[in-house]
């Protein structure tokens, strides 16, 4: 089983990525900033995505 790390950061800075994995070909873990360093292709690939957490929001709005 192939799992490449596309993000393992806790903050959002210049060249890091927050945490997501993809596991094979179409498995993602965690949705993180990396995701977007997949080609098009790669992302018609996942067919299974796993939240291990969310990010919740204080905002009224988002409620």
């Amino acid at each position: 089983m192939k799992v490449r790390v596309l993000g393992c950061s806790g903050a959002i800075a210049k060249d890091c990525r927050t945490t997501s994995f993809l596991v094979g070909d179409d498995v993602l873990v965690d949705a993180g900033t990396g995701v977007g360093d997949l080609t098009l292709d790669e992302m018609r690939g996942i067919r299974h995505v796993l939240l291990t957490h969310s990010h919740r929001t204080t905002s009224p709005r988002c409620r």
